[in-house]
């Protein structure tokens, strides 16, 4: 279901994510769906890691509003046999979907980065949606203006 490729580059979104996750001991930021070129699908990125960490389990965590597009997906039954679907509403709460299994999450989050970046386009407030470095590093960045 990969439709355009996105506006700001691999590289700048690798600097944000480390950025929003400086001092963060328990989490490591991987550039393997960066290193190897060419569209990236859920369902390569949850094959890789299942590889990596065959006894680990994976979580996959969206809002209900990805989940309802999830059978446009490439391979989505393979991937829902590899991770377990944490969902939360976005706007509405998550509806079954055939052969899937999904836990919802009892915590409403209406931000989205589509919302993000559509702010940051119109020059409107971001504040509380990211952490301020990150903010900072989108805005200095112009990618979004």
């Amino acid at each position: 279901m990969k439709s355009a490729r996105p506006i700001a580059s691999d590289r700048a979104r690798l600097r944000w994510l480390r950025s929003g996750l400086k001092g963060e001991s328990w989490a490591k930021v991987s550039t393997w769906e960066v290193d190897r070129q060419g569209p990236s699908y859920s369902v390569e990125a949850a094959r890789h890691w299942k590889t990596l960490e065959p006894r680990g389990e994976l979580y996959w965590i969206l809002g209900s509003d990805q989940w309802s597009t999830l059978p446009r997906w490439k391979n989505y039954e393979e991937l829902g046999g590899l991770v377990k679907f944490l969902v939360f509403p976005r706007p509405e709460i998550a509806q079954p979907l055939a052969r899937m299994k999904m836990k919802s999450i009892p915590l409403r989050l209406d931000i989205s980065a589509t919302d993000i970046r559509g702010r940051l386009q119109r020059g409107l407030s971001v504040k509380g949606l990211l952490l301020p470095s990150v903010e900072k590093a989108l805005r200095r960045s112009r990618v979004y203006r």
